[in-house]
């Protein structure tokens, strides 16, 4: 009996899939997406200018989660939001200098006033060979033996966008050498409370 009142219930409860999509895809949240993305690409375009990056892909992976009802013990918990949208931005990035060097300039980029690039030499490790990461952002390049992936595409993301969309990973390899990439923290842009 109660497997079947926990089932009625998270129906009930939890927000449609159809109607989950039809929110995500409102006007409201096309503007918010939109600025979503204009802040995460400017952060991208702001490494490729203060640091000697260039770059060469960006990756946006942009998703919703339907509001899910469930239970807490033998307690009906109702979902927080009925729909909630965030996105994930990776940039990918060579550089004419070698890997320290470009590290280094990153680096002293980033202790410079008013700079949005939060790596500094006092916060990075002294072993930087598997990347670095602060505040939210992380910074990896190809290492021998271990190599920047090709970006993957979800199985459930609401939009997925390569530009430019015949750039890859592999051929900024063969023509520049070493890639450089940068994940940015996500950016939760939209939200329905129930």
């Amino acid at each position: 009996m109660f497997n079947v009142v926990a089932r009625v219930w998270t129906l009930v409860g939890s927000t449609s899939r159809y109607r989950a999509h039809r929110l995500a895809d409102s006007d409201t949240a096309q503007q918010a997406r939109q600025a979503a993305e204009a802040r995460l690409r400017a952060i991208v375009h702001a490494y490729a200018e203060s640091t000697p990056l260039v770059l060469r892909l960006v990756v946006v992976e942009d998703h919703y989660t339907r509001g899910m009802a469930g239970w807490d013990l033998f307690n009906p918990v109702k979902p927080a939001y009925r729909v909630s949208c965030w996105m994930r931005l990776k940039a990918y990035y060579s550089s004419p200098l070698s890997s320290a060097e470009a590290i280094n300039r990153i680096l002293a980029a980033g202790e410079q006033a008013l700079s949005g690039i939060p790596f500094a030499h006092d916060n990075a490790p002294e072993d930087r060979r598997g990347g670095v990461t602060h505040a939210g952002h992380t910074l990896t390049w190809d290492q021998p033996g271990s190599q920047v992936p090709e970006p993957e595409r979800p199985a459930n993301a609401y939009r997925f966008v390569c530009e430019p969309p015949a750039a890859s990973v592999g051929g900024i390899r063969r023509r520049h050498s070493t890639v450089f990439a940068l994940t940015l923290p996500l950016e939760h842009y939209y939200q329905i409370p129930r």
